[in-house]
């Protein structure tokens, strides 16, 4: 029987979706773009009423800024069972975001190259199989 895939935490990204994107907040006011979205604006300038905040998708694309190998097990709800260590990028999203995420593969990652978004599987238990955004290498 296949298990049920669910995002590790809702509302983070778009799921399901063959093309997946973050879920991110922009002020209408100054245009301050946040993900995870929030209720407020986070620029500290601009004042906080949630009318002026919306919902956008941000784009499924970005640039690595840098990235690393996680060799120790991340706290909750970020576990990695069993856990090996993985390859996490920062990457630069045309939104002006640098966001960090899980690497699908080290392989062709490069500082400057282009990566898209996805879901994959993070852990699994006896019912669920749990997904999270990803960066992929575009080659």
């Amino acid at each position: 029987m296949a298990k049920n895939k669910i995002p590790i935490i809702e509302g983070l990204f778009t799921w399901p979706s063959d093309k997946p994107q973050l879920i991110a907040s922009k002020c209408k006011k100054c245009g301050t773009v946040t993900f995870p979205k929030a209720a407020f604006c986070a620029n500290p300038d601009c004042e906080k009423k949630r009318d002026n905040v919306e919902i956008v998708n941000l784009s499924n694309t970005g640039t690595v800024w840098t990235y690393t190998t996680q060799i120790y097990a991340p706290p909750a709800p970020f576990k990695k069972e069993p856990f090996e260590p993985y390859g996490i990028a920062m990457v630069d999203t045309s939104e002006g975001l640098r966001v960090l995420g899980i690497l699908t593969t080290t392989d062709n990652v490069k500082l400057g190259g282009k990566v898209e978004l996805t879901a994959g599987k993070l852990y699994e238990d006896d019912e669920n199989e749990y997904v999270t955004w990803m960066w992929k290498p575009v080659s």
